[in-house]
């Protein structure tokens, strides 16, 4: 483990890790919902444009009218997906973990910020779920049951004991190394 020293002492530099890539694009379908509405009004619009169906209603020419809608649609599109961009970029940079030398510490929050630790010996689980997208973009969530804390179900994801999104891969090493550290034994489900 990297040491800096500070007054003479030799203190742990702890190195906290972001959910991984996928958990990144993940957030980024979540924030451009509105983005990927707006590009699908602007081809509709587009379309309509194109078609030439509408013509000319008494002098006044309605595809220009339908060609000023498609631009400002796109500019909405290109606005709410910066922002969209914006929004997840930052969630996924501010929600960090990091294995310390006595508990599992977590990194959250955009505006509040919240760091929670949980001592490994009051881990008595550590469970990876996948529902059927996660499964499909080979994401997880890791959910960690604690001493008097018995309830995983939370709608929010924001329980202290649930990382709600990460790589497959990176949830089940973090899995693994958390049993080590805690010395509960996996059990394993056969059918």
């Amino acid at each position: 483990m990297n040491q800096e020293p500070i007054n003479n002492t030799a203190v742990p530099i702890e190195v906290y890790q972001t959910l991984g890539k996928k958990t990144f694009i993940a957030l980024l379908m979540r924030y451009c919902h509105a983005a990927m509405v707006f590009f699908f009004i602007t081809i509709g619009i587009s379309i309509l444009g194109g078609t030439n169906i509408l013509g000319n209603i008494s002098g006044f020419n309605i595809n220009q009218f339908v060609n000023l809608a498609a631009i400002l649609s796109l500019v909405l599109f290109i606005l709410t997906f910066m922002l969209g961009f914006f929004m997840a970029y930052i969630k996924y940079k501010t929600y960090t973990f990091c294995l310390g030398e006595n508990s599992l510490k977590i990194k959250r929050g955009t505006f509040t910020k919240e760091e929670i630790a949980i001592p490994y010996r009051q881990i008595q689980d550590v469970n990876v779920k996948q529902s059927l997208s996660y499964q499909m973009m080979g994401l997880s969530r890791l959910v960690i049951l604690t001493a008097g804390h018995e309830d995983e179900k939370d709608p929010e994801g924001e329980s202290e004991g649930i990382l709600p999104a990460m790589d497959k891969n990176l949830a089940e090493w973090l899995q693994t190394e958390l049993l080590k550290r805690t010395e509960v034994q996996k059990v394993i489900e056969t059918k």
